[in-house]
């Protein structure tokens, strides 16, 4: 076929979709939009688009792999909604043959084809709605001055709601909905949130007078380290202070609205400003608070605490500089006291051992610091930023005590601080190993808030990639880190106790976890789970891009179901990259799988750690597993179960041993622990529940590398 006949094919192929105006594919019921829901009518349908390019994909920073670009609209602009979408090119190496970086250039009128999608899908009723671009060449009809933002006010996407804590700022779909994909600007507005996480990326928050705050989100490369000022005339300075400050004022920021129901996240609607000059005039700039930190990060009852900050203030100088405290993880009454200059641009309070009497107590803070212009800056001005210690006299014991956090939403109130002294024992659940998961995941214990991903070292002070599934360690020191929502402790020092095997997996309800039920998902993160009896439900949910991944559920007859991840980066090699397409099948029944339940890309999935872990398919273990024979559970009986004042624990030992017992209450809290020396035989001891309150609990005991597990019921008469 020659050039003008292969083009009057692909002519002939556009013209097979129908097009599809922008406003016809975003626009939902009213009806439709109260009851949450916002899926597109043409959810899954191939059609053509035509719009204005108003970003250059080139810009866009959300993705290594795949790209993206804004379409407006270009009938009715200025007074109708339902104007804008996201367009998404899936796969880079069809950019060329769809000409989408040549085409797609702020001000070209374009028509390009695509499959209508939704994006962040928290639930099958809601997410962005998106243009999934498939290989038919785009081609560009015009060219013209992209339209000015829209003006709006933030109550019409967030609503401040006091008296809900967990989500504060309420979604509003029927009003915020029509605006998905448009570019929108808010006038004199109120920085809040400022947070610095993964590779000092910034997520911050814009607040309007009616106490409404909309997220500001770092999809546009200016925006992601190192980051611009706020004029387009400066250039990338990767040792500037951050462009944006806790209490800066601008005169407006502009930006396309996008909707984000990630499974950490209540849902929302959230801002993207697309260029430095999106950012107005700055109205007022307060001093700026920085590397606030607890010493000791970990204190014991009666120990001084020092909490220091970095403060400066950009256009003069700090005056005043207060910090406030108060027992709890929120609310006040609040004691103050003043922090004093103790290096250039560095403050140090100093609290009283007296104030700390509490084992266990929580304490939160925050830091008010007041320059020559009588502007105020407040750092951390909510508690999610995390100004938060807890009074520990044993120091760290368990994960849990570095997983749980009193804040909904995941991340330690650890993050960023190096733990000494830890006395967490467990055992390696995966490895590094090219035959294993390739990430190390660490438990100590079955249950709730057990598990944690391990990472050695820049410095490879430690050998942890070393050890094999089942080795058990004592865990000593290692930095604390959120790496893209998943609490990871960087080990600097451990000791090696003994070879053995890893727990057996844990049963969780799958529905609760496809729901995102935060008492069923974060508590379980990297926690090696299983589930019996399961259908692959869908062999390729990302279609028609493929990232390994496949749904199962234990109903055959449904298309959706929790996740599995496959050999895509930080996964299992050994699955491989089309292990759901190649080696699966649809309906396929599997009487187990198992694996390291992890969170990525607003879905929480299950991750095998190889082809061992999925019914049916045998892999070698290469060296990440200890040739060691399985082991029978221990027998561990509890009676009388349910019991009252006093129950008793037997467990049949080969030889006299050394028996730790720990019980966790029905969050995974540890509730009490004990060591008991037993002989060989049929032995027991004795637990004290008179004083436990009525309820769940799990016993667990521990000894030479065997492990049993029991559920103990309480109850009072």
């Amino acid at each position: 076929m020659g050039i003008l006949g292969f083009q009057s094919f692909q002519q002939a192929l556009a013209q097979s979709y129908p097009l599809r105006s922008i406003d016809s594919i975003q626009w939902v019921h009213p009806d439709t939009l109260l009851t949450g829901k916002t899926l597109s009518r043409y959810m899954g349908d191939t059609v053509r688009v035509r719009g204005m390019v108003i970003l250059n994909p080139r810009d866009h920073a959300l993705s290594a792999s795949w790209k993206a670009t804004y379409l407006v609209d270009t009938l009715g602009l200025a007074d109708g909604v339902w104007k804008g979408l996201l367009v998404r090119l899936p796969i880079l190496a069809d950019s060329a043959a769809i000409g989408f970086f040549s085409n797609f250039q702020v001000g070209n009128i374009v028509e390009c084809t695509g499959i209508v999608a939704e994006y962040q899908d928290a639930s099958p009723n809601s997410g962005e709605t998106q243009l999934n671009l498939i290989g038919v060449a785009s081609t560009v009809l015009g060219f013209g001055a992209p339209p000015p933002p829209r003006p709006s006010f933030m109550n019409l996407f967030m609503v401040y709601d006091p008296n809900n804590p967990a989500v504060p700022q309420q979604i509003q779909k029927p009003s915020g909905e029509p605006y998905e994909g448009m570019y929108v600007q808010f006038n004199n507005v109120l920085v809040t949130n400022v947070n610095i996480f993964s590779g000092n990326r910034v997520n911050w928050m814009l607040r309007d007078a009616s106490g409404s705050e909309i997220n500001v989100r770092d999809a546009v490369r200016f925006f992601r380290p190192p980051f611009v000022s706020s004029t387009a005339s400066v250039p990338p300075n990767p040792s500037a202070p951050v462009f944006v400050q806790q209490g800066k004022v601008f005169s407006h920021v502009r930006g396309v609205i996008t909707e984000t129901n990630f499974g950490t996240l209540y849902p929302r609607y959230e801002i993207i400003p697309l260029t430095p000059t999106d950012l107005g005039a700055v109205m007022a700039s307060p001093p700026f608070i920085s590397n606030w930190k607890t010493r000791p990060s970990i204190p014991k009852v009666g120990d001084t605490v020092r909490i220091g900050a970095r403060i400066v203030d950009l256009d003069g100088s700090v005056t005043v500089a207060k910090l406030f405290y108060a027992p709890g993880v929120t609310g006040g009454p609040y004691d103050s006291v003043a922090m004093t200059l103790v290096a250039p641009d560095s403050f140090q309070a100093i609290i009283p051992g007296s104030v700390f009497t509490t084992n266990g107590a929580f304490y939160h803070y925050y830091i008010r610091a007041t320059d020559n212009q009588n502007n105020n800056g407040v750092q951390p001005d909510t508690i999610q930023s995390f100004g938060l210690f807890r009074v520990m006299n044993g120091g760290i014991t368990r994960v849990s005590e570095i997983q749980e956090s009193p804040v909904i939403g995941g991340r330690s109130i650890y993050d960023g601080i190096v733990l000494d002294s830890m006395q967490i024992r467990g055992r390696i659940m995966s490895t590094l190993d090219p035959s294993d998961y390739g990430r190390i995941i660490f438990q100590d214990g079955v249950g709730p808030w057990t598990g944690i991903t391990l990472r050695p070292d820049n410095n490879g002070s430690t050998d942890i990639d070393t050890r094999l599934r089942g080795d058990s360690i004592w865990i000593k020191k290692g930095l604390v880190v959120e790496d893209f929502g998943i609490t990871t402790l960087e080990v600097l020092d451990y000791q090696f106790i003994v070879p053995g095997q890893p727990y057996a997996p844990f049963r969780v309800p799958m529905d609760s976890i496809m729901a995102r039920r935060y008492s069923y998902t974060e508590p379980h993160e990297s926690s090696l789970l299983v589930f019996d009896s399961v259908y692959v439900v869908n062999q390729n949910p990302d279609a028609p891009s493929n990232f390994g991944e496949f749904s199962i559920y234990a109903d055959s007859s449904v298309t959706s179901g929790l996740r599995v991840r496959g050999g895509v980066s930080l996964s299992s090699l050994d699955l491989g990259q089309n292990f759901n397409t190649d080696s699966l099948t649809f309906r396929q029944r599997l009487d187990f799988i198992r694996g390291i339940l992890t969170y990525n890309f607003g879905n929480w999935k299950l991750q095998p750690r190889n082809r061992n872990d999925v019914h049916g398919f045998g892999t070698s273990t290469g060296t990440s597993v200890r040739p060691i024979t399985e082991t029978s559970p221990t027998r561990l009986r509890v009676f009388p179960n349910p019991g009252n004042d006093r129950v008793r624990l037997t467990i049949d030992l080969e030889a006299d041993a050394t028996v730790r017992i720990r019980v966790m209450d029905a969050q995974g809290r540890l509730h009490h622990q004990d060591q008991w020396l037993l002989q060989a035989g049929n032995a027991y001891g004795d637990l004290e529940t008179a004083e436990w309150p009525q309820g769940i609990y799990l016993v667990e005991v521990l000894y030479q590398g065997a492990f049993g597990l029991e559920r103990l019921l309480i109850r009072r008469p």
